[in-house]
């Protein structure tokens, strides 16, 4: 084996398992160092993009370490891979390849699909691989070009960035909830009036039912502190009353729907948003029961976008982390599932830079290549509290928010840490220091 290798970093997909595990243990017999970055189960469905990028940014990080990715034709894992600035990926199927991906690329990343290279043909191709140095002399320039390819964001200044494209909310609940990342939980006007006098013109809600509060009351309070309601959560149906849209009983799943469709109709009277997150519910049970949760919640989502299409209101799919929900954790599931619902137009993605901090690799990336799909941001730092109280860049959120083309509405949903009314004026401070006029 090159010498110079001082160890591999190794990550894949769930399609890649038994592949995956037969290159560690090949490794291992040859006596090379190998960090496995995941995933480590066949059983629950990942992105190809995460491990690819995971093992990209070891590799680029590093001096003479090497990676390989894994997904099912190696096509993915390989484009993941070289969106990282320093990282080669190769993708290839045979001994051949895997010889030019040394010599003539200096490949420091080898890609491979389980689907393709079978568990008798890998030894000789990692082998290969490992084994061919680069040959340097005329590839060296061509090597260098492909380099300067990848742009370093970091360095990237846009003249032209404005925040005050942008409107900014708060999130707040109408009642008492044991949903915690809200502010002022069942003082309602007290939120609101802290909102105006810190400089907001926005304010989303968490509502339990439609008529927390009547579209009377709600209108007296948007009057009287000039706030505007941007979108209304309702994920506390599910939390406090069990009535989630992927239920396998039918009446919970019928009652969920309903009111969902109750908060549409006071979205579409106070020209708001509704948001899909934890109303979907956790999936549990047998694979079968899974399945059919699935299922459940594909039809559910289908008609509450048929109503909300009839009153002209927007519904934004929130991808939330692994740690308080199983399903659609992630950007690209996020995608995937809207193309499974089908032709909705009115069916967004909403996105949660907290969220976003636990599942996606580069935050920057994932906003890109949600692009048009972004119907909505929440913004929270690390800690899940205000904007500049963890450790996330959320300054270079909002620049690459711009750049992307999004104009829309960016709310604060956090803790009422170290209380509600500092972490609303914590959130007007960071807003401010970004030059946003409040």
């Amino acid at each position: 084996m090159e010498k110079t290798v001082k160890r591999i970093f190794i990550g894949g997909d769930h399609v890649s398992i038994q592949l995956k595990e037969a290159i560690v243990a090949f490794l291992k017999k040859q006596g090379i160092e190998v960090m496995d970055m995941g995933t480590f189960s066949g059983d629950v469905v990942v992105d190809y993009n995460v491990y690819a990028q995971k093992v990209a940014k070891a590799v680029a990080e590093s001096k003479n370490d090497k990676g390989i990715v894994l997904c099912g034709s190696g096509i993915g894992a390989s484009i993941a891979a070289n969106k990282v600035k320093g990282a080669r990926a190769a993708l290839c199927h045979n001994v051949f390849t895997a010889h030019l991906a040394r010599a003539h690329n200096d490949a420091n990343v080898l890609a491979m699909g389980a689907w393709v290279v079978s568990l008798e043909q890998m030894p000789e191709i990692v082998t290969e691989w490992l084994n061919t140095p680069f040959e340097g002399g005329r590839h060296i320039a061509r090597v260098r070009m492909l380099d300067r390819f990848m742009s370093d964001d970091s360095n990237m200044v846009n003249p032209d960035f404005d925040p005050n494209v942008f409107q900014y909310a708060v999130a707040l609940s109408t009642q008492e909830t044991f949903f915690s990342p809200v502010l002022y939980a069942g003082n309602i006007e007290e939120g609101f009036a802290s909102l105006h006098k810190s400089g907001f013109h926005n304010v989303e809600l968490s509502m339990r039912y439609a008529d927390d509060l009547s579209y009377e009351q709600l209108r007296t309070l948007t009057d009287k502190y000039s706030l505007h309601v941007t979108a209304i959560a309702t994920g506390q149906g599910c939390l406090h009353d069990h009535l989630c849209l992927s239920a396998i009983d039918p009446d919970l799943r019928s009652a969920a729907v309903k009111r969902l469709e109750e908060i549409i109709n006071l979205a579409h009277q106070l020209d708001s948003a509704v948001i899909l997150g934890g109303v979907r519910g956790k999936f549990s049970g047998s694979k079968a029961e899974q399945s059919l949760q699935h299922s459940n919640l594909l039809e559910s989502i289908r008609i509450c976008c048929e109503h909300a299409e009839t009153q002209g209101v927007s519904l934004l799919l929130e991808a939330i982390n692994r740690y308080e929900i199983n399903c659609i954790n992630t950007a690209a599931q996020a995608i995937d599932f809207i193309e499974e619902v089908g032709s909705s137009n009115n069916l967004k993605i909403l996105l949660d830079t907290f969220h976003m901090n636990i599942e996606e690799v580069d935050l920057h990336a994932t906003l890109r290549m949600v692009g048009e799909h972004l119907g909505y941001l929440h913004i929270a730092d690390s800690n899940r509290q205000a904007p500049g109280q963890g450790h996330i860049n959320l300054k270079s959120v909002l620049r690459t928010l711009f750049d992307i083309g999004y104009r829309g509405v960016i709310s604060a949903e956090i803790l009422p840490l170290p209380d509600d009314t500092s972490a609303v004026q914590q959130t007007a401070d960071f807003l401010k220091a970004c030059g946003v006029f409040m």
